[in-house]
């Protein structure tokens, strides 16, 4: 029996949305920690601050395993002025951080730049670096961290 271009097309396209429907429930039982039950909204309005040790604080978002495989994370920072930065340190993973008040310092690479509100620090994967606040008020940020 002969199948028309049309019947050809409707059978791939039924085939390839089986498929990728299998795809995709096959890698949304990878995800994990945060993630693992799928879409949501994470109440970052209603979470509570660690106070931390320097003066700083935190308030832990997200940690988990996307359905991609990746391992993803999020917090936001308070860094008050005159805080003394933290050490240089190396991450095994990439960061996006974003300013959202103040202004940042970004020591990386043998070199110093500054970020202020509205502006990203990428951090690349094996990066030694280190951040401080270098304005004359506190110092608000968000790190997305991806990788492990």
């Amino acid at each position: 029996m002969a199948m028309s271009r049309r019947g050809l097309l409707t059978g791939l396209t039924a085939a390839g949305v089986t498929v990728a429907a299998g795809a995709q429930e096959t890698e949304a039982t990878k995800a994990g920690g945060d993630f693992a039950d799928g879409s949501r909204v994470f109440a970052l309005s209603s979470g509570a601050r660690t106070k931390l040790p320097n003066g700083g604080e935190r308030l832990n978002g997200f940690m988990g395993t996307l359905a991609t495989g990746e391992v993803a994370g999020m917090h936001e920072s308070w860094t008050p002025a005159g805080m003394a930065p933290p050490a240089l340190h190396k991450i095994l993973h990439s960061e996006m951080i974003v300013v959202l008040e103040g202004e940042l310092e970004f020591e990386h690479d043998g070199k110093k730049e500054r970020a202020v509100a509205g502006d990203v620090i990428y951090v690349a994967y094996g990066t030694t670096h280190a951040i401080r606040n270098a304005g004359a008020g506190m110092a608000r940020y968000m790190v997305f961290q991806v990788g492990r």
